[in-house]
C-alpha cells in the first residue's frame, strides 16, 4: 500500500484476497501506526496483470453498464517482490480519518490546516514504522520527533446509506451549545471505560466547552447530527446528498461491505471459441484487419495458438460471433441473460471427466444410504476456479441478494476494468431432490415462520427504499442456505481448513427454473490451490455420518429457548428465524448473504412442524 503524498512510498502490506472481502476500495483499513483508506480505481496501476474470465465479465458489464467495462484486472501484486520494503508497486491510499488524537496530551487536531502533526517516514525500508507525531506536544518536548509516540486515528466517523463516508464534526459538535463563537477550537478528547455506552468526552480548552460523544450514538443521537454532504473519501469527492448520518466506530463490521460477483471457471466445449473469448481485449483491437494480416498477426502470438490452425474464414467467423454473442448481452437479450449459476448448476449436476480440463474436474460419488432420500447427485469436484469481481460497496447495511443499484462507485470515471481475484481450489457439491423440495415448500408456504420473515423481508427493503422482490423463493432459500450452513460449520472441523476458509455458492434457481443444492468449496489466490481435505470428505462413509452430527447438533442451541423461539416481529426487520453465532452463523467470508435466511426448524423438530422430512 502507498499514501497519497508527493513522492509515494511503501506503509504496509495487504494480500490481494483481503483487498477483494475485506478491505477494498473505499474501505478503512488499520495499519501498525496509523489509519487509511484505499483509493479509487482511477489511482490504482492501469497495467495489473488481466484475468480472464468471460461469463463473469459479462455479468459485471450488465451491472456497471455506463463504466464501459472491458477487463478484469488482478490487484497489483509480485510475489517476488512482496518482502522487499523498497519495492514500488502497491495500492494507493490516503490517511483518513484526517483527525489525529495524541496519546500524550490528549490534544485532538486535523492533518490538514495546522501545523502540529508531521509524518515521520524512515525512507521505505520499515513499512511497519511509517508514523504520524504530535511536532509540537508538550510533554514530549525533549524527545527528537523519530522517538515519539504514534497519533492515534480519532476513531469516530459518520456515514449515510448511500455509502458515503465522513470525519466526525468535532468542533460543531461540541460548541453547539456555546453562545457565542469560540476564538479559535483546541480541542482534547479523553475517554473512560464504561458498560452503557460511549464514554468519550471532546472538551474545547479555549473557551470551556465539551459534551460527550454519546450524545450523538443510536436513533436518537443521530438527529442531532448534519445531514450528510456526500463525501468519498475514496475517490475525494462531494457530491449532493441530504441522507441522515449514522456514528461509527472506526474498525465498525459495518463500515464497509463488498459488492461482488462470481463465477466458476466451466471447461468449453470448444476450444476455439474459448480462445477467443478469452482474449478478445487483444483480438477485438484486430477485427478491423484484412483476413490475410489478421491471419498472420495471430500466428505469431503464442496465447492464441489455439487458432494457429484455422483458415482465414475460420478464424473470420469465429471472431464474428464472439462480438455478436457480446453485442447481445449487452442488448439485453434475454436468452443471453441467463443467471450466470445456470449453466454452473447443469454442469455440477451432471458432471462427467469427459468435460474437463486444468481448472475444473468434478466426479460424481455414492450418495450415503442414509441420506437418499434427501440428495439426488453428490460430486467431488477435486479442481476448480472461481473468479470474483468487486462491483461495489455499501456502508451501514450488507447488500441484499438481489440489489445490485444500491452501492457507491469504485471510481470518479471510465477507468475500463474492475478489480477480480481468481482462486483455485476443491469442493463437495450437492444437490436435493427437487420433487421433495417442491412438495415441502407448497406445503409451508403458509406457515406462521414463514409469514413472518416474508414481512420482515418487506419491512427490510421498504426501510432501504428498495422495491418489492417478487421471484425470491424464500422457503426454499431457507432450507438450502440452512443446510449449507450446517454441513459448513461440521465439515470445518475435520477437513483441515478453517471455518472462514470455506466459501458457500448456493443454487435455488428462479420461480421458472427452481434447483436446490449447493457447493462448498475452500480456495486459495495462488496457483498451488489447496491439498484434497474437503473433496475427500465427499465419500459416502464421511458424509452420511458428516449429516448426521450436524442434524444432532441442530438440535439444540446454547441460547435456547431463546434461539428456537425467535423469529422477526414488528418493528425488527432481522432475516433470520432460530439461529445465532453458537448454531448456525458463519463468518462473513464464508456466507454469501451476511447469515440472513437462516432457521434450524426447517432441518429439525423445533415444535413448529416445519421441518423438512426425507
Amino acid at each position: 500500500m502507498t499514501p497519497a503524498l508527493p513522492q509515494p512510498t511503501r506503509i504496509g502490506s495487504a494480500r490481494p484476497s483481503h483487498l477483494m472481502n475485506v478491505a477494498g476500495v473505499g474501505s478503512v483499513v488499520d495499519l501498525p501506526s496509523m489509519s487509511v483508506v484505499v483509493r479509487g480505481l482511477d489511482a490504482w496501476p492501469a497495467d495489473a496483470p488481466v484475468v480472464s474470465e468471460p461469463r463473469l465479465l459479462a455479468q459485471v458489464q450488465r451491472a456497471l453498464p455506463g463504466a464501459g467495462v472491458t477487463s478484469l484486472r488482478a490487484a497489483p501484486w509480485d510475489p517476488e517482490s512482496a518482502d522487499d520494503p523498497m519495492a514500488n508497486l502497491g495500492v494507493p491510499v490516503t490517511p483518513f480519518p484526517r483527525w489525529l488524537r495524541c496519546p500524550v496530551c490528549h490534544q485532538l487536531w486535523p492533518v490538514d490546516g495546522v501545523d502540529q502533526l508531521e509524518l515521520v517516514h524512515r525512507f521505505g525500508r520499515r513499512p511497519d514504522l511509517a508514523k504520524w507525531v504530535h511536532s509540537h506536544c508538550p510533554r514530549q518536548a525533549t524527545q527528537a520527533v523519530t522517538k515519539r509516540r504514534a497519533c492515534i486515528p480519532a476513531r469516530f466517523l459518520v456515514a449515510c446509506r448511500r455509502g458515503h463516508l465522513d470525519e466526525f464534526p468535532y468542533v460543531d459538535f461540541v460548541h453547539v451549545r456555546s453562545e457565542r463563537p469560540c476564538p479559535g477550537a483546541q480541542l482534547e478528547m479523553r475517554d473512560a471505560g464504561s458498560i452503557l455506552g460511549p464514554r468519550v468526552t471532546v472538551s474545547c480548552t479555549a473557551c470551556r466547552a465539551r459534551r460527550n460523544i454519546s450524545e450523538a450514538a443510536g436513533t436518537r443521537g443521530a438527529k442531532t447530527l448534519p445531514t450528510c454532504r456526500g463525501r468519498h473519501p475514496h475517490l475525494q469527492t462531494f457530491e449532493p446528498c441530504g441522507e441522515p448520518l449514522r456514528l461509527l466506530v472506526l474498525g465498525a463490521s459495518n463500515l464497509w461491505f463488498n459488492v461482488t460477483l462470481s463465477a466458476l471457471h466451466l471447461p468449453a466445449d470448444d476450444p476455439v471459441s474459448t480462445a477467443v473469448a478469452e482474449n478478445w481485449q487483444l483480438l477485438s483491437g484486430l477485427t478491423e484487419l484484412p483476413a490475410a494480416t489478421l491471419r498472420a498477426t495471430i500466428s505469431r502470438i503464442p496465447e492464441l495458438r489455439a487458432l494457429h490452425e484455422l483458415t482465414e474464414s475460420e478464424l473470420v467467423s469465429a471472431l464474428d460471433d464472439e462480438r455478436r454473442r457480446r453485442e447481445s448481452l449487452l442488448d439485453g437479450d434475454e436468452g443471453a441473460r441467463a443467471d450466470i449459476r445456470d449453466a454452473e448448476w447443469e454442469l455440477l449436476c451432471h458432471p462427467t471427466t469427459t468435460k474437463a480440463d486444468e481448472d475444473f474436474l468434478a466426479r460424481p460419488t455414492p450418495v450415503p444410504r442414509q441420506l437418499a432420500g434427501l440428495l439426488r447427485t453428490v460430486v467431488q469436484v477435486e479442481r476448480l476456479r472461481e473468479v470474483q469481481a468487486s462491483i461495489g460497496f455499501t456502508r451501514i447495511d450488507a447488500p441484499d441478494r438481489s440489489d445490485l443499484d444500491g452501492r457507491a462507485p469504485l471510481s470518479s470515471g471510465r477507468v475500463g476494468w474492475v478489480a477480480a481475484l481468481e482462486r483455485r481450489g476443491e469442493g463437495v457439491f450437492l444437490e436435493l431432490h427437487e420433487a421433495a423440495v417442491s412438495a415441502w415448500c407448497d406445503r409451508v408456504g403458509e406457515h406462521p415462520d414463514v409469514v413472518a420473515l416474508r414481512r420482515a423481508y418487506g419491512r427490510w427493503r421498504a426501510n432501504r427504499d428498495l422495491a418489492e422482490d417478487p421471484g425470491f423463493l424464500l422457503a426454499r432459500y431457507l432450507l438450502v442456505h440452512t443446510l449449507s450452513h450446517l454441513l459448513l460449520r461440521t465439515v470445518a472441523l475435520e477437513c483441515g481448513y478453517s471455518q472462514a476458509s470455506i466459501r458457500e455458492r448456493l443454487y435455488v434457481g428462479s420461480p421458472t427454473a427452481p434447483a436446490a443444492g449447493f457447493l462448498l468449496s475452500a480456495a486459495a489466490s495462488d496457483s498451488e490451490g489447496t491439498l484434497g481435505g474437503l473433496v475427500a470428505l465427499g465419500e459416502a462413509k464421511y458424509l452420511g455420518r458428516l449429516f448426521d452430527q450436524a442434524l444432532t447438533d441442530a438440535q439444540g442451541c446454547s441460547s435456547d429457548p431463546l434461539c428456537a423461539e425467535r423469529l422477526p416481529e414488528p418493528p425488527s426487520d432481522s432475516l433470520h428465524g432460530a439461529a445465532c453465532h453458537a448454531c448456525l452463523f458463519v463468518s462473513e467470508t464464508s456466507c454469501e448473504v451476511g447469515n440472513r435466511w437462516l432457521h434450524r426448524g426447517v432441518v429439525v423438530d423445533l415444535g413448529n412442524s416445519l421441518s423438512f422430512e426425507w
